[in-house]
């Protein structure tokens, strides 16, 4: 099932060390990401593999040595156009690059592309992350697509495919598409059941689909629902239906939400389960479930003790989750949620994302006002 897992040795097993230290031991900071002058944007992810951590934003690809911080290359699309996505992973240190040229628009979102958008194509490109030469380009129609700007996650890449969600309107249910990243070719098509009408995929690889229901009005109490499709068949994850809404003057209750960023290992897919925070109050945690991708059935729950776990990140044969404000990582059993080991990370990051290649862990800071970007740690 995990055919990719490793030792619990090379986690380090019990990371608590003697009794009189408190808490895990801190893993080893090997650079971290030089102070920015301006305000270039959050990234919009990163690739960590054969010995490069490369950092996309909206405007530019920038690669560094992932042990050693040192600059290798830039990547740049034609001007005026901007990336709007890039895929998680890199097959064969090959990672895609999603980038168009609309203008902004009714949506004020230089990201999107599509119907409500100037432009009538996007372009696809496959960037070697050894040297940031592209090794291939292509131009993909936009309206097959629908919109793909970061506020609106029509649009997934992973394993070299485009997967796409459809919504139409009316009765229609949403439809499923996935394409070769490489070529357009359409490889399947699948429409989701009827009643669940807005929706928007979250990875390629697999296919996931998040989607609301179409019941009562008040938004916290519409079921939720997380799809994991295939071209022949669709499992869902549904959350219990939320409570009803207390009245203007009383607090609302605390509800939970699918986070944006699942990961799947063999046949457990991990997802994050966010409560809305007032906006002057520090976050107290939130938790990681552990699903059957076969059966949607719960399987196990893993809790932060504060801060915002942003997503989990799958890793050979294991599941990284970050505790805080970035400044914990643990590692995680898939089958049952049981913690492998843990590692301090000095420092600090809002709204915090992981990236690891090997033994090597770097920690980026998501947010759009930042001096900090990043740090990389070797796990011991």
């Amino acid at each position: 099932m995990y055919e990719d897992r490793v030792l619990e040795s090379f986690w380090g097993g019990n990371s608590k060390g003697p009794w009189w230290r408190r808490g895990p031991a801190s893993a080893p900071r090997l650079w971290k990401y030089p102070r920015e002058k301006a305000n270039p944007g959050a990234p919009l992810g990163t690739w960590a593999a054969d010995g490069t951590l490369a950092l996309a934003r909206s405007g530019r690809v920038e690669a560094y040595g992932l042990t050693t911080g040192e600059p290798l290359w830039t990547w740049q699309p034609s001007d005026g156009e901007v990336i709007a996505h890039i895929s998680p992973d890199a097959p064969d240190g090959v990672g895609v690059v999603l980038h168009h040229s609309g203008r902004v628009g009714a949506t004020e979102d230089a990201h999107h592309a599509g119907g409500d958008s100037a432009t009538d194509y996007v372009h696809l490109t496959g960037l070697d992350l050894r040297t940031g030469t592209a090794v291939w380009t292509r131009a993909q129609l936009a309206d097959e697509l629908g919109s793909v700007g970061g506020d609106a996650p029509e649009v997934a890449l992973g394993d070299g495919r485009i997967a796409t969600v459809r919504t139409r309107g009316g009765d229609t249910p949403p439809t499923i598409r996935v394409l070769d990243a490489r070529t357009g070719t359409l490889r399947w098509e699948r429409p989701l059941p009827e009643g669940w009408g807005d929706a928007s995929v979250l990875t390629a690889d697999p296919v996931v689909v998040s989607a609301v229901g179409q019941g009562e009005p008040a938004p916290r109490l519409t079921p939720r629902r997380l799809y994991v499709v295939s071209e022949n068949a669709e499992q869902a994850i549904d959350l219990p239906r939320l409570r009803r809404e207390p009245p203007p003057y009383e607090v609302a209750p605390l509800y939970e939400a699918f986070g944006a960023h699942p990961a799947v290992v063999g046949d457990t897919l991990a997802v994050e389960l966010v409560s809305p925070q007032p906006d002057d109050a520090e976050h107290t945690g939130s938790q990681v479930r552990g699903f059957s991708t076969a059966t949607g059935d719960l399987r196990w729950i893993w809790r932060s003790t504060y801060g915002r776990t942003v997503f989990p990140l799958a890793h050979r044969g294991f599941l990284v989750v970050l505790n805080g404000y970035g400044d914990r990582a643990t590692v995680l059993d898939p089958a049952d949620g049981r913690v492998v080991a843990e590692r301090s990370l000095p420092g600090y990051s809002h709204q915090a994302r992981l990236a690891a290649s090997g033994d090597c862990l770097a920690v980026i800071c998501a947010e759009p006002h930042t001096v900090r970007r990043l740090r990389v740690f070797r796990w011991k």
